[in-house]
């Protein structure tokens, strides 16, 4: 039998006690700690704007200090049309927020603004919020927030988007506009040189203002769209005019007649429209249909759910709302009918109705409106996101009686804060 030696009999011993030690010392990975600043008492951004009486604002930590605002990214540094500059938004307004150091920011985020260190003060007519830095100034409180934008026109921008007015830096949508130049050759900037460029864009009554491209953004060497239709950015300022940025050049939807095209709009026979080619949360632009409003600022938006498309009426942060959606101008026959489909979510009241016009030139406020009897609407006994179908209406029971003419049909929506069901429109059919 083989002797075992002193040493060998030292190193089995040594074995257990190397184990006992390894698991004993195993390390113990600190849990990051939460960062958290103070809050101190919280204002609006059209509080903090207001505070600007003439001279730069530098917010401190001392006691009784005004210290945090609580708002939401509606544009990023992402698609490089912004460097070190984002812009966020409240229920009460927008600004633009000077970064020190690029990134940590996106699209959504819902943040708190932690002041002390930042300068409040404009710049070429462009209130700003400076040397905000993310790491110490802002704590994160959601992600993936959803801001709607305001519905407004070139010639509101002119008038509301300067120092002082309700529009600057919001996110704004703009319908019926085209880029002024309609070759197709120019580009949003210049990629190459990595040149900043100004592209005017235009209504159908000629006012204009400027959509304002980096050239280092990701789009910067795409061709501008020939065609008309709806704008989506933010409503920027510079010295004494607005300008646009484009924070997502998908929100750039131009594929429509310019205006004074031949493609005019003639009246039709029949009508079906299943609002397929809307886009998701912006405003609904269909040829020759009318979108608008008569209260508040907001239109009928499209709505995405699934593979299914709609029209769709809600309000935007409480605000009193009626809008308008109107169908293009219809020949009429005795033996036509109206059909269509509603939906409701979160019932409240009954906000959706349908009308029947024959002087109808474009102006909803200076129309004669006949009320469409026996529709059928969604309401307070059905399913959320439930389509109930109208019934089969038959148009000689509105219109007189040996009429001959064309008309339209309107489908008005009303609501108000205490009032606000959403309802969604589709499949709406004239036969």
């Amino acid at each position: 039998m083989q002797r075992i030696t002193l040493a060998q009999r030292l190193a089995l011993l040594a074995v257990p006690f190397l184990l006992a030690t390894a698991i004993g010392c195993k390390k113990e990975f600190d849990t990051p700690p939460v960062r958290t600043l103070p809050t101190g008492s919280v204002i609006t951004i059209a509080q903090l704007k207001a505070m600007y009486q003439g001279a730069p604002v530098h917010f401190s930590d001392t006691a009784g200090a005004v210290n945090s605002v609580y708002a939401v990214v509606t544009a990023d540094e992402q698609n490089g049309n912004l460097y070190k500059n984002i812009y966020v938004q409240d229920h009460t307004g927008a600004i633009a927020m000077r970064l020190l150091f690029s990134g940590g920011l996106y699209q959504g985020d819902s943040i708190r603004i932690y002041l002390p260190g930042t300068v409040l003060s404009p710049y070429n007519g462009l209130m700003q919020l400076d040397s905000v830095d993310v790491d110490n100034n802002v704590v994160k409180q959601a992600t993936g927030v959803v801001i709607a934008p305001t519905v407004t026109t070139i010639q509101a921008l002119t008038s509301q988007a300067g120092l002082g007015g309700n529009l600057q830096s919001k996110l704004v949508t703009i319908s019926g506009v085209q880029f002024v130049d309609s070759t197709g050759n120019l580009t949003y900037a210049d990629p190459v040189n990595q040149t900043t460029l100004n592209r005017q864009i235009e209504d159908c009554n000629s006012n204009s203002t400027d959509v304002r491209t980096s050239g280092y953004a990701n789009f910067a060497g795409q061709h501008l769209p020939t065609g008309k239709g709806t704008f989506t950015g933010i409503a920027s300022w510079f010295g004494s005019a607005p300008q646009l940025y484009i924070r997502n050049i998908n929100e750039v939807q131009m594929n429509g007649p310019r205006c004074g095209s031949a493609a005019n709009c003639t009246p039709v026979s029949s009508l079906s429209e299943d609002f397929n080619s809307v886009q998701n949360n912006l405003p609904v632009v269909l040829d020759c249909w009318k979108n608008t409003f008569t209260q508040g600022s907001v239109a009928w938006r499209g709505k995405q759910d699934g593979s299914d498309f709609s029209a769709e009426a809600r309000l935007s942060l409480g605000q009193a709302s009626t809008m308008w959606l109107v169908t293009p101008e219809i020949t009429y026959s005795s033996s036509q009918h109206l059909s269509f489909s509603s939906a409701r979510v979160s019932w409240v009241h009954d906000g959706l109705t349908a009308w029947i016009s024959t002087d109808f030139t474009g102006d909803v406020s200076t129309a004669t409106w006949l009320p469409v009897p026996g529709a059928t609407f969604a309401g307070q006994s059905d399913a959320d996101n439930a389509w109930v179908p109208s019934g089969n209406i038959a148009l000689s029971g509105v219109l007189p009686s040996g009429y001959s003419g064309t008309f339209v049909v309107a489908f008005k929506y009303q609501g108000d804060a205490a009032n606000s069901t959403t309802y969604r429109l589709d499949n709406v059919v004239v036969n």
